[in-house]
């Protein structure tokens, strides 16, 4: 699946750290030496995932790389390299049930309903227009819901590797860096993971997770 393409190829130079996970090759650049800092860090987003579909290279804050280096070991990073792929082929295959067929029947209807329907074309458009819009909506809702399922499936199996102490240690790191890079005295915002940005990896202790199930979240991917 790619990811913020035009980010990938901006990131040309050498990477500070270098992973081969199952024929994947994962590099990591400074945020601090690319004119992305300021775009990213000032919202509180220290670390971003690109791809061209093959390899990656994950663009991160150096402080933030350096308090969460344990949550970036190839071990960790194989099980959201496998959540990344999960969401790509769940992403494809709720466009293919819902964006295409509704296109080529918006296609067809338009057709007959300029040659066949002329007295009512512009309502029977204005119908399959709303009609493609309500799919949309559908299938993002959908796909939403599954990559929440899948994110947290991924974070499961990161906890169960690191241990639920270490795991925990992490989070609490990872609180203490956003309060310290922005000097605040509030806890840091939960920030929600769209499927197709998968940008920031935000982890959630133990004592969250019920909290945020009733929310609208899931942890961006870095």
């Amino acid at each position: 699946m790619k990811l913020n393409g035009k980010i990938y190829q901006q990131l040309t130079g050498e990477p500070f750290v270098s992973q081969v996970i199952d024929g994947k090759k994962v590099d990591f650049h400074y945020m601090n030496d690319t004119p992305y800092l300021f775009q990213y860090a000032s919202k509180g987003r220290f670390a971003v995932w690109t791809s061209d579909g093959k390899d990656y290279r994950v663009l991160i804050e150096k402080t933030y790389y350096e308090a969460l280096e344990d949550f970036y070991h190839e071990d960790v990073n194989k099980i959201w390299l496998n959540f990344l792929d999960k969401v790509g082929k769940v992403s494809k295959k709720f466009n293919l049930l819902f964006n295409i067929p509704a296109l080529v029947l918006y296609l067809i209807v338009s057709i007959l309903a300029v040659y066949v329907f002329q007295d009512y074309t512009m309502q029977i458009l204005l119908g399959m227009i709303v009609l493609v819009v309500v799919v949309n909506m559908i299938q993002g809702r959908i796909v939403n819901n599954k990559v929440r399922e899948e994110n947290k499936n991924a974070q499961d199996e990161i906890r169960n590797l690191l241990g639920h102490e270490h795991f925990d240690s992490l989070v609490k790191a990872q609180e203490e860096h956003y309060q310290n890079y922005f000097k605040f005295d509030e806890p840091a915002p939960t920030v929600d993971a769209e499927p197709e940005e998968t940008e920031q990896i935000e982890l959630e202790s133990d004592e969250n997770n019920n909290q945020k199930d009733d929310e609208d979240h899931g942890t961006k991917i870095n």
